[in-house]
């Protein structure tokens, strides 16, 4: 089976979430999309270009500064002389185990067609002919080489019967993966690869917890290598990712995802970060979103709640000078902080904040932050200072870093 994850238009509004990853990677529940898809088939992403260089630059000799796997060559779709069933998936369908199993079920019944929700294509089956003379066949290529689905949308596929969530703005994604979560980690549960040590703990062969770990409830699932030191505090749900560590005397709340080789410690709640991120000291992060390769100093705090408990609302500047005001209908929501960031020590977030790709923040944060802003020195960081910090980064957690990342830099720079 062969599977696109393409992105579109509207990817863009997800913000500073996925300036640097394509949307299929971002995490949310215990899982991406993109390894969520991959146990139906083989997966290839469809992305922006300078997303698309970094993969290519890569050719499968490392993972991704995202985490995701690489392709080492290119590969075509697999036909009998009969022709191939392909699955295509928007980018931003949300991995919750309600919308994988959609997504399974579409492909075993097999039938051509598309799923939309609202005016947008959420996922299609193509009839691909062998020889490549078919019209879904055309529009795959289409797909694949330009990254635009109006081939797609000329197909006039007729509906499937399926409801597939996606995302929308970058809130969206703390909301999605409060109510993914729990499901999330009991497809991972159900793999047989853990084994539940007291009750709700569910540990993987090769990792560590001690005994003092207190588990107030789960489920709480730790992957292989990772390590929780004693006297931590979780409530589950909550996931603790291949590799990552949660230092003593820390406080894991509920529906808090850790990502791969990820350095956690102070009080997590609601939280996601992307792999290669560290929060290791006391502080306070909720109903946040951190990119990978974020460095969150100590006595960092985000508010997650307004003073006067009201929803919470994002301001935006816009090109022409006005700006736009969204509602979140949100009370709880913390920082949503892009890839490669940094905090000082004792740095104050606001609630909703954005803090853009490669910036450094501290003392009282504003709202907005834009990308390679760096606050402490009062000016921006060139592409050049951010790729000596990766290097040093990379360097802690055994990778080298790679052409390729300095040019994915160079371009979010640009």
């Amino acid at each position: 089976m062969h599977v696109l994850a393409f992105e579109d238009g509207r990817v863009d509004r997800l913000g500073v979430l996925t300036a640097a990853r394509p949307a299929c990677d971002l995490m949310i529940g215990a899982s991406s999309l993109h390894d969520a898809l991959a146990h139906i088939g083989h997966v290839e992403r469809v992305v922006r270009p300078h997303l698309a260089r970094h993969i290519a630059g890569l050719a499968g000799r490392r993972i991704t500064l995202w985490g995701g796997a690489t392709p080492p060559v290119a590969t075509d779709v697999p036909a009998s002389r009969h022709g191939a069933t392909a699955l295509v998936v928007n980018a931003r369908v949300v991995p919750s185990r309600r919308n994988i199993q959609q997504l399974r079920n579409l492909v075993e019944a097999g039938h051509r067609g598309a799923v939309r929700t609202g005016d947008t294509i959420a996922a299609a089956v193509l009839h691909l002919a062998a020889d490549g003379g078919s019209d879904d066949r055309a529009a795959w290529d289409a797909l694949r080489d330009t990254g635009s689905a109006a081939a797609l949308e000329a197909l006039a596929l007729e509906e499937l019967d399926a409801d597939l969530d996606l995302l929308h703005e970058p809130y969206d994604v703390i909301s999605a993966h409060e109510q993914s979560i729990e499901g999330s980690l009991a497809m991972r549960i159900d793999s047989g690869r853990f084994r539940e040590t007291k009750p709700g703990l569910f540990v993987a062969d090769g990792a560590s917890v001690a005994e003092q770990v207190v588990v107030r409830h789960g489920p709480v699932v730790v992957e292989a290598g990772a390590e929780i030191g004693p006297f931590v505090c979780v409530d589950g749900p909550a996931f603790v990712g291949p590799g990552a560590r949660v230092n003593p005397h820390a406080w894991i709340r509920a529906a808090t995802a850790l990502g791969m080789a990820c350095r956690a410690g102070g009080e997590i709640e609601a939280t996601i970060m992307e792999p290669f991120s560290n929060k290791p000291h006391d502080g306070f992060l909720g109903h946040s979103h951190v990119g990978s390769w974020v460095n969150i100093a100590a006595g960092t705090i985000t508010s997650n709640l307004k003073a006067t408990y009201g929803p919470i609302r994002l301001h935006t500047m816009l090109p022409d000078g006005s700006r736009e005001t969204i509602h979140t209908g949100r009370q709880f929501l913390g920082a949503m902080i892009g890839d490669f960031a940094k905090t000082a020590i004792n740095a104050s977030i606001p609630c909703g904040a954005r803090i853009g790709v490669a910036a450094t923040v501290g003392g009282a944060v504003p709202e907005m932050v834009t990308a390679f802003t760096n606050s402490l020195a009062n000016g921006r960081s060139t592409a050049e200072q951010a790729a000596t910090i990766l290097e040093r980064m990379m360097g802690r957690r055994g990778l080298e870093i790679m052409p390729a990342d300095r040019e994915l830099l160079e371009a979010l720079a640009r």
